[in-house]
C-alpha cells in the first residue's frame, strides 16, 4: 500500500484507488504457480481490510449523510454480506485446492459489481453532500482502522458496531496468526 500524507486525499480516493489493487490482486489470485498461495493471502486481506473500514466507517456516513443513505447503505451492506460469505467459503477451500478458481471467480464478480455501485451511487454522493475537510477526516479515520482491523473474513462483523468492537481485538489475533504462518512457512522452506 501506498504511502501519502494524511490529510492530503479524501476518502472516495483511497477507497477507489484500493478497489482498483484488489481488481488486480484478483488477477494475481488467479494465476498458477508457486506464487498463487502469496497472492492470495494477499486478497483476502486487502478485502477483508477494505471493507472493515467502509463498514464501520464510510456506510454509517453516507446513512447519516446522503438523501437515499439509509436504502443506498443497505444494499451496500447485503452485498458485503454476500461477498464476506463468498471470502469466507473461498478462504476454507484454499489456493491449492479445487473449485478454488471457480469459487474465485464468483467472488471476483460480486466484488466488482459491489464496487462499481459503491463508486456510482454511494462515492459520488458523499462528495457532493460532505464537505472536502470532513472527506480527507473520513480518509484517516479509514486508514487507522485498516491499520488495525481483522485481515481475514468474520462473517458475523457486518457492520459499524460490530467492526468498531471486533476489529481491536481480531486484528491483533489475525496479524499473529499471519505472522505464525509465514514463520511456518519460511522454515520448512515454502515461504
Amino acid at each position: 500500500m501506498r504511502i501519502t500524507p494524511l490529510l492530503t486525499e479524501d476518502v472516495v480516493d483511497v477507497l477507489e484507488r484500493q478497489h482498483s489493487q484488489i481488481r488486480g490482486a484478483f488477477a494475481k489470485a488467479a494465476l498458477p504457480g508457486p506464487g498463487r498461495r502469496k497472492a492470495f493471502e494477499n486478497l483476502v486481506r486487502l478485502l477483508a481490510v477494505h471493507e472493515a473500514a467502509e463498514e464501520a466507517h464510510v456506510h454509517p456516513k453516507a446513512h447519516r449523510a446522503l438523501a437515499m443513505g439509509s436504502a443506498v447503505t443497505a444494499r451496500r451492506r447485503r452485498e458485503e454480506k454476500e461477498a464476506k460469505e463468498l471470502l469466507t467459503a473461498l478462504w476454507r477451500t484454499g489456493p491449492d485446492c479445487k473449485g478454488y478458481l471457480r469459487k474465485l471467480t464468483r467472488l471476483a464478480a460480486a466484488v466488482q459489481r459491489h464496487a462499481a455501485r459503491e463508486e456510482r451511487e454511494e462515492f459520488a454522493a458523499l462528495r457532493q453532500a460532505v464537505s472536502a475537510r470532513r472527506l480527507r477526516l473520513l480518509a484517516a479515520e479509514v486508514r487507522l482502522t485498516q491499520w488495525y482491523a481483522p485481515t481475514r473474513p468474520h462473517r458475523w462483523v457486518n457492520n459499524e458496531l460490530t467492526n468498531k468492537l471486533a476489529g481491536p481485538l481480531f486484528g491483533p489475533l489475525d496479524r499473529g496468526l499471519d505472522l505464525a504462518r509465514h514463520l511456518r512457512a519460511q522454515l520448512s522452506g515454502t515461504g
